[in-house]
Order: structure tokens, then C-alpha cells, then sequence
């Protein structure tokens, strides 16, 4: 009986507090809001999101943006900004419209994002390699 009535005494001392001091109130309501918002955001599983084209070298592949328009080629892999600086204009090498065919030559990962380099077999860009997002290459 002494356990039971050691809880129920703490809880009624907790209720009491709670009444009388409203400043412990706010704060453990605070605290309840950080420890949810804690395991809300910050509960993920830590998986990484892979692209799910699985091309390996020497194979033909079809490029084609997935935001809609041309693909673009670039000397080496990595990101090219939108503005149109001398340096990134020497990195391009070409724009290859949808459903272009190429042949795979090489993978590279920079930063966490995949790239390949390929060599286009048809089109605008046809016989020219480059480098281009991985997210732009899928199997025929």
C-alpha cells in the first residue's frame, strides 16, 4: 500500500505544482512540443535515394530529361549553374533532345549525385561524349 500511495501522492504533488506555478506548466508543455517535433523531423532511417537506373558501361541507353527538355552534356560531371559564365560555356558540349540514343562509357559519383559519361550514337549530338546526371539515362 505504501508504493501505491508514494504515486499517488507524487502525482497530486505534480498536479499541484502544475496548478500553483503556471511557468512549469509551459515548460513541460514546451518540452512535450521539442520532443515531438524532435521525432518528427529528425526520426528519419538515414536511407540514401538511389537512382534506380541500372546501366552498366558499354550499354544503350536512351537520354531524356526527366523535367522536360534537353539533356545536357558537359565536359566533366558535376553541376553547371544557370548563368552563362566563359567557363561554363567551355563545359558544355552539347544539348541532346529526348529519346536520344548513347552508349554508356562510364560511371562517376560527385557528392552524393550519380553521373555517366556517354557517347551519342544519333541525333544533333551524334558521335560527341559527355557527362551528364544519371537521372537523364534510362535502358532501352
Amino acid at each position: 500500500m505504501s508504493e501505491n500511495n508514494n504515486s499517488e501522492n507524487a502525482a497530486q504533488g505534480l498536479v499541484n505544482t502544475l496548478k500553483n506555478n503556471p511557468k512549469a506548466a509551459y515548460a513541460i508543455g514546451g518540452a512535450a512540443v521539442i520532443v515531438a517535433l524532435a521525432v518528427g523531423i529528425g526520426g528519419g532511417s538515414g536511407a540514401r535515394v538511389d537512382v534506380k537506373n541500372n546501366v552498366s558501361v558499354g550499354q544503350t541507353v536512351n537520354l531524356k530529361n526527366p523535367n522536360i527538355g534537353d539533356s545536357q552534356l558537359t565536359v566533366s560531371p558535376g553541376m553547371i549553374g544557370v548563368a552563362t559564365s566563359a567557363e561554363e560555356e567551355e563545359q558544355k558540349v552539347c544539348f541532346a533532345k529526348p529519346n536520344t540514343q548513347a552508349v554508356v562509357e562510364e560511371e562517376q559519383v560527385v557528392g552524393s549525385l550519380p553521373f555517366v559519361k556517354v557517347r551519342v550514337t544519333d541525333g544533333d549530338c551524334a558521335g560527341k561524349s559527355g557527362w551528364t546526371s544519371k537521372i537523364n539515362v534510362s535502358a532501352r
